[in-house]
C-alpha cells in the first residue's frame, strides 16, 4: 500500500506521462480496454485498482517509447519487477497499436 505522499507522487507521474503522450482519451481507452471511469480513477489515484495503475504505467511507458518521447520518471512504479501482486493484461502489445 502506498503512503499518501507516494500516492500523490504516483498521481503526478501518471498525469505528466499522460500529458506527454498526448493521445486522445478514446484511443487510450480502446488500446487498454479500460473504461473511462477506470482511467479517470487511475489518473486521479482515487480508489484506483492497483492492477490498472500498473497497466496504465506500462501503457504510457510503451507508447512514449514508441513515439520517441521522454518518459517522466516513476518513483514507486519505477521497477516493474517488484509488481508480483497485481496481474493485468496488456492488450496493446498483442496487436498493432495505431495512432
Amino acid at each position: 500500500m502506498l503512503t499518501p505522499r507516494e500516492m500523490n507522487n504516483t498521481r503526478q507521474e501518471l498525469q505528466e506521462n499522460y500529458r506527454r503522450l498526448g493521445y486522445q482519451k478514446s484511443l487510450i481507452l480502446a488500446q487498454t480496454q479500460m473504461t473511462e471511469n477506470e482511467l479517470d480513477h487511475v489518473l486521479a489515484m482515487d480508489q484506483a485498482d492497483p492492477s490498472l495503475v500498473w497497466e496504465l504505467r506500462d501503457y504510457l511507458e510503451d507508447m512514449l517509447l514508441k513515439e520517441g518521447k521522454a518518459i517522466y520518471p516513476f518513483s514507486c512504479l519505477a521497477d516493474h519487477s517488484v509488481n508480483c501482486w497485481f496481474p493485468y493484461q496488456t492488450p496493446w502489445r498483442n496487436k498493432k497499436a495505431d495512432k
